[in-house]
């Protein structure tokens, strides 16, 4: 009877608890979510007739709020209890509740084997059990949940307190770290002559900072540089005597007095990094004519935008250093030889308004060399990647003249080729998610042979854990996809346990407690997408242009004619695929008259012509898309376009905001949502739903609207409501509008985003090469085994 659920139900509620899970143990369903478990939970209290407040504040509601899952077996339920945020603990109570104990997560996934009709020990022996926890003794643990996703300051606070106490073995690993910085070949900091001595290079550079306070601050480096060199240093300390007495400051401080803000700020002056790989081999990665098409949207989005502000950055950084170098990034992608009307077979192709990147394009090949003509949808890409890999390993190198300092990965086939690349090269690797599929998929885990014709799930869920444990840092837009909410659970919390019944049991999948999680939110082109307002910054012709199509222009790739154009729009934009639920938004919009009398609806997503899909699920939505605009009667009042080229959305979102317009964002999830950046900073109330990580950018009822978009009247009514606010306050579409614009410039920057992603690569760079170095040997070989026994093998049976 010993057990922590003891603490949690007072005991005047047992009884009522014990009743409530005999009837529970009656239900047809064996397996139980939150909702079912308080929606039930309703059903009994109104039964017995108890007290309103007695069904909203019992101990008994407060626990069920915090119980995921319960699986009802053959004499006894099995309860997952979420005590805090990411943390759980498991029991096992009789049906008469008499009988309570703690079971541990293996006995949990037994349980959710057996319901799905798994016997663990039947004859097929024990499931294969994937554990990584025994791998991460070598690295420190957060133990606040409040912290997690906040690990360079942990890292930050851990490595300035080990050099406070250990100052010599701690000095002389960033002496010797500080050794190996070299640019395009050239030496940086240290020359020869005090390189093999850390006494001497500390005496030195106490000699020096007091020689540098008698130059005047803006003297140029080469006036010193002759100096410098016969004290011992090269380039890197800065582009004048001002620059250079400041860096060397900040390091003899960090020698004699660290603080975790001392090693913070000496890490962006350190330039370490010239050479960046960005790794996004599905979909269409391309810079015109590809958004809206299957698989390809805000992730392309992100990563060209990422690049301009990577590239401006360390441009920056290398002139504040004094070092002559043009920085490259290349990003990694298919080549895809049917391209139709884009650039995507094309091997090599500049980005846009940068000096020197480039998208490079490697094509998947089969067993017998044949190159892959066609798209292919990211849940079938399996087979091509391990070879891609290898390929792109060889014209990395060609075009960087050598390995890349830091490799970023994105998606779950980005993140495996990235993790498969910095083996190879040994170098820093970032992992990117965007989405994780798992959450977005209900069950996708329990019912993967179900799915797993059409998703390949087992070697998507596997090559995710593999990324995730091998990476050097991780990278979230929201902290909720750490480790989610109060009544959420994240989307790397859901790799912490789970079962793939007749595959795989996973006891633990991913430590989320160990500082390599950080939440670095992107930004927005500012160039781009700027308030309607600022009418001298915008293009007559654009803006005439646009108008027309949205509103009025007769076109076979355009399909819906508007009755009344002047009237204010909805507006949407996202490719056709179920979890966008642009057809929840169709119907939310035509099931109700008020809308339709105050708004016309305009969406661009995909194409009109379904025959031009190759994707199922997209297909499916257009199919869908053109059911309900029939069905709901609809024509007069809705207009749909395909895809918006990228350098004209900004405009797209201006126009609609002129006429007083709204944008919603109706996805059943979204990670992040660049598209509601994008809309707010031109100006347009933004309506997203809350559920992921939009919660994270709007600020409910001020900045913008989260809304329920689990069923279209829900997100009807929170536009009703808006309708009839606005009809009482003249200026409450202005006012959510300048707080929509205020919200994105005081939170999400490009700026911001780069600094802090190359101060990390240079910390993790150091954590790596002075800590986790060993300790990261045996947990590779386990994902070694791991990617070879369940990934390669699984994917080459696909060919």
């Amino acid at each position: 009877m010993k057990s922590q659920f003891l603490n949690i139900i007072s005991k005047k509620e047992q009884k009522d608890f014990k009743d409530f899970i005999f009837v529970v143990s009656k239900l047809e369903n064996k397996c139980l979510l939150r909702n079912d478990l308080l929606l039930q939970f309703e059903e009994v209290c109104v039964a017995k007739k108890k007290t309103k407040k007695f069904r909203l504040e019992s101990s008994i509601i407060k626990f069920l709020h915090r119980v995921p899952e319960l699986l009802i077996m053959e004499d006894s339920v099995i309860i997952m209890h979420r005590y805090t945020v990411a943390k759980y603990r498991f029991y096992r109570l009789s049906f008469n509740g008499e009988y309570i104990e703690d079971v541990d997560v293996t006995t949990f996934l037994d349980c959710k084997d057996i319901y799905m009709g798994e016997k663990p020990g039947d004859g097929n022996g024990d499931p294969l059990q994937i554990d990584f926890m025994p791998f991460y003794d070598y690295s420190p643990s957060i133990r606040d949940n409040k912290n997690v996703g906040n690990g360079i300051q942990f890292l930050n606070k851990l490595l300035s307190s080990s050099l406070f106490q250990n100052p010599d073995e701690w000095g002389r690993k960033v002496f010797d770290f500080l050794k190996l910085h070299k640019i395009n070949g050239k030496q940086l900091f240290i020359n020869g002559s005090i390189l093999q001595d850390i006494d001497i290079f500390l005496d030195e550079l106490e000699t020096t900072i007091e020689w540098l306070k008698g130059t005047t601050p803006d003297t140029p480096y080469n006036v010193i540089e002759k100096r410098m060199k016969q004290a011992g240093f090269e380039e890197g300390w800065g582009r004048n005597a001002g620059r250079v007495l400041e860096t060397m400051n900040l390091l003899y401080d960090l020698f004699n007095e660290p603080t975790s803000s001392m090693m913070e700020e000496f890490s962006f002056r350190v330039p370490m990094i010239s050479k960046i790989a960005i790794s996004s081999p599905h979909g269409w990665f391309g810079q015109e004519n590809v958004l809206g098409r299957p698989d390809t949207g805000g992730q392309v989005i992100y990563i060209l935008d990422q690049v301009k502000a990577l590239e401006k950055y360390l441009i920056n950084e290398f002139e504040l250093a004094g070092i002559d170098v043009v920085p490259k990034i290349i990003v990694l992608t298919r080549l895809i030889p049917n391209a139709e009307n884009t650039s995507c077979n094309k091997r090599l192709e500049k980005i846009f308004q940068t000096e020197n990147c480039w998208i490079l394009r490697i094509p998947f090949k089969d067993n017998d060399q044949n190159i892959m003509g066609d798209w292919i949808s990211r849940f079938k890409i399996w087979p091509y990647l391990d070879r891609f890999a290898r390929e792109a390993e060889k014209e990395i190198i060609g075009e960087f003249q050598g390995r890349p300092d830091l490799i970023i990965g994105n998606y779950s086939d980005g993140n495996l080729v990235a993790t498969l690349l910095s083996d190879k090269m040994d170098v820093i690797q970032c992992t990117i998610a965007h989405a994780l599929e798992k959450t977005k998929y209900l069950f996708s885990d329990l019912y993967w042979k179900d799915m797993e014709k059409d998703y390949n799930f087992s070697i998507q869920f596997t090559s995710d854990i593999i990324s995730m444990n091998k990476s050097d840092f991780v990278i979230t837009s929201t902290y909720q996809e750490i480790t989610g909410t109060e009544n959420t659970i994240g989307q790397y919390e859901s790799y912490q346990f789970f079962t793939m019944p007749g595959l795989y049991q996973v006891a633990s999948g991913v430590n989320l407690f160990n500082p390599k999680f950080n939440v670095v939110p992107p930004g927005v082109d500012e160039k781009n997408y700027f308030p309607y307002y600022l009418k001298e910054a915008r293009t007559a012709g654009k803006t005439e242009y646009w108008e027309e199509q949205l509103f009025s222009k007769t076109s076979e790739d355009i399909y819906g004619k508007l009755d009344d154009p002047g009237k204010p729009s909805i507006f949407t934009m996202a490719r056709f695929d179920r979890i966008k639920n642009i057809t929840g938004l169709i119907e939310a919009f035509g099931k109700s008259k008020e809308l339709r009398r105050y708004y016309n609806l305009v969406f661009a997503a995909g194409t009109i012509h379904v025959e031009e899909s190759n994707d199922m699920e997209e297909r499916n939505e257009i199919l869908k898309a053109y059911r309900l605009i029939d069905e709901l009667e609809l024509y007069g009042s809705i207009r749909w376009l395909p895809s918006i080229n990228k350098l004209d959305t900004g405009e797209v979102y201006r126009i609609i905001a002129d006429r007083k317009g709204i944008f919603v964002q109706p996805a059943l999830f979204e990670a992040f949502g660049l598209t509601i950046l994008e809309a707010m900073s031109s100006g347009l109330p933004t309506f997203a739903t809350q559920f992921g990580g939009p919660s994270e950018i709007i600020e409910d009822n001020m900045s913008g609207f989260l809304i329920n978009t689990s069923k279209p009247e829900l997100m009807a009514k929170a536009v009703l409501e808006f309708i009839e606010r606005c009809k009482n306050d003249e200026g409450h579409w202005e006012t959510v509008s300048k707080n929509g614009i205020r919200r994105v410039k005081e939170r999400f920057t490009w700026d911001q985003y780069s600094k802090s992603l190359l101060s990390f690569t240079k910390l993790y760079g150091f954590w790596r090469y002075s800590v986790t170095g060993e300790g990261m040997k045996k947990m590779d070989r386990y994902c070694d085994l791991i990617y070879h026994m369940l990934v390669k093998a699984r994917a080459d049976k696909l060919h």
